[in-house]
């Protein structure tokens, strides 16, 4: 097991506190640095730049009057604390989401063209802490710092103050990787250490653990769908939490009748090789309950009782529903051999544990409530499968993109095929990448076409789609989740549309908006320097003009957007 350096003299502790959670769009409000070995400190105030007033005077306790004063952060200050604190030699720690701290510095720098940030080196332990990618994030510094018995933590943060308790903190961890594991109310914390087997499931739901199983091999995935059931989803329900997910296992269970496997005592016994620490607060509402022959669920409580009567409604419609799909998983998939649920597979080569959903001995399915690809569970397949033939039931639950409404749920099986690989092999991983977002621009345009609308760009789901207007050209962002939502209206001529899916608009509108639309960009990418008239196409040419030198040409209307300037202007500069 991987155990870092604590010694003091290789570290630097940095903290900033900031006006928001963006670091291009909220400011800069403080930076902090401490020295663990000499106890040299340093922390500065800086002034708003991006923003009008503090939205954050409650989490760190700064104000407007705190900022009278401060000084913009120069690069002669940037070399003297590089120098005085020596940042280039030093790791720099910072406890953070997603390199928070070093972010907001990086923009900072930028936007103040302060140059080395290249020659930082930054380590966030928080990557020492392995917990679940559905944390309802509570493994904050403050809750672990308690946790350690480490005192002065306060609700309203101060930039040197957490730079002295991240440091403390880091020390009480003393260079170990810590395992979270979710509870009824808590989370349990524990160190980990090599002789606890890792659950294969928690390679996906704990990504953390990458960290830590660096020396694990790679393996690659391809998958191919089989066969898809669909149902209507009249009287039933997805739960908001993973009882959605037990519901429907354990309903195929008892469906099919499978020989459920007790690996509880090797569980537990493995879990006492951890070291336990002790718990963290969480807000997880857990619903005590136990699954019943027929498919149906029973709670502890009294005060359950409404929620048990959804879920076993749910349990009945759907067992109505799949029996179609309880059929071929019985016959054909696991020619109507005895299957077994919850499997125990363990791989001593790697140190790794698997549960299989069902499994015989020559094929084994995983069930997934969700509709994701393989990919994301290639792991737990490969060492639940152990050669065996590997199948996947995932869902996709459709609901109206209007009401929200859910409509059907489809059920997709596909055969999986696992191997070890290698990580820089231009094999399948890249290839369904690039199937999943040709798929995925496929959906946004046959969407789109349905209004009339055209797509322009897409680069992945995080950035804002282009799309187009193919009545008035006008184009325009929209977020990605917008369009799963619903189709977007044109902004500029909001498309209204006829019982046969044609537009209202005459021929003549078109022309003059698509014209009125061209003009706006003309204006805006010349910055009101260029008017044009008389546009057709893109393709034929306008008549153009310089508000400033009144020069006139022509051009053909898509050259003038390329090359937006005066032909005379650009040559007098």
């Amino acid at each position: 097991m991987i155990k870092l350096s604590i010694n003091p003299k290789d570290y630097i502790v940095f903290d900033v506190e900031t006006n928001g959670l963006k670091s291009k769009h909220n400011d800069l409000l403080s930076i902090s640095l401490y020295k663990p070995d000499d106890g040299k400190e340093y922390s500065k105030f800086l002034p708003l730049e991006i923003n009008t007033r503090i939205y954050t005077t409650r989490i760190n306790g700064i104000t407007k009057k705190n900022l009278i004063g401060a000084t913009a952060l120069k690069q002669s200050d940037f070399d003297n604390i590089v120098e005085e604190f020596e940042l280039e030699k030093r790791t720099i720690l910072i406890y953070a989401g997603k390199d928070f701290d070093a972010t907001f510095l990086r923009e900072y720098m930028k936007r103040h063209n302060i140059s080395g940030y290249e020659k930082l080196t930054f380590y966030n332990f928080k990557n020492n802490i392995i917990s679940s990618r559905y944390s309802d994030g509570n493994i904050t510094k403050d809750n672990l710092c308690r946790l350690f018995g480490i005192g002065d933590v306060d609700d309203v943060h101060n930039g040197l103050n957490d730079c002295k308790l991240e440091w403390e903190l880091f020390e009480k961890m003393n260079g170990y990787f810590y395992f979270i594991t979710e509870g009824v109310g808590a989370d349990n914390v524990f160190r980990l250490n090599d002789d606890y087997i890792i659950p294969a499931g928690y390679l996906h739901s704990h990504p953390r653990l990458s960290n830590v199983l660096k020396d694990r091999p790679y393996i690659e995935c391809q998958s191919t769908l089989v066969k898809t059931f669909e149902i209507e989803a009249d009287g039933i329900e997805k739960f908001p939490t993973n009882i959605t997910g037990m519901t429907i296992e354990h309903l195929i269970d008892s469906m099919l009748e499978v020989d459920e496997q007790d690996s509880r005592y090797f569980l537990l016994e493995n879990k006492k090789k951890l070291k336990y620490i002790g718990k963290i607060p969480n807000n997880t509402t857990v619903i005590p309950m136990r699954f019943n022959l027929d498919g149906t669920i029973s709670v502890t409580n009294k005060r359950d009782k409404k929620i048990e009567k959804r879920i076993n409604a749910t349990a009945k419609n759907l067992k109505e529903r799949i029996c179609s799909l309880v059929d071929f998983i019985r016959h054909d998939i696991f020619r109507d051999e005895n299957i077994l649920s919850h499997e125990l597979v363990i791989d001593e080569k790697n140190n790794m544990l698997a549960l299989c959903d069902l499994s015989t001995s020559k094929t084994i399915l995983e069930i997934k409530t969700n509709n994701g690809d393989s990919l994301m569970y290639k792991e737990q397949l490969f060492y639940e499968a152990k050669g065996r033939e590997i199948y996947h039931l995932k869902m996709e639950w459709v609901k109206d993109e209007y009401t929200g409404i859910l409509k059907k749920i489809k059920f997709h099986i596909v055969s999986v095929d696992v191997h070890i690989g290698k990580p820089d092999s231009q094999n399948w991983y890249e290839g369904k990448q690039k199937q999943k977002r040709a798929k995925m621009i496929a959906d946004i345009k046959k969407n789109l076409s349905e209004a009339n609308l055209g797509l322009i760009s897409f680069v992945n789901t995080s950035y804002p789609v282009k799309v187009q207007c193919k009545i008035c050209e006008y184009e325009w962002t929209v977020r990605y989740a917008s369009l799963k939502k619903g189709i977007p209206k044109c902004p500029k001529c909001n498309i209204k549309m006829n019982s046969k899916n044609k537009t209202v608009l005459s021929a003549e509108e078109r022309r003059k908006l698509r014209a009125d639309n061209y003009f706006d960009k003309i204006l805006q990418s010349s910055n009101y320097k260029i008017v044009a008239i008389n546009y057709i196409g893109a393709k034929e040419e306008v008549d153009a003009k310089c508000i400033v030198c009144n020069h006139k040409w022509k051009i053909r209307a898509d050259h003038l957007i390329d090359r937006c300037w005066c032909p005379i202007c650009k040559k007098g500069e």
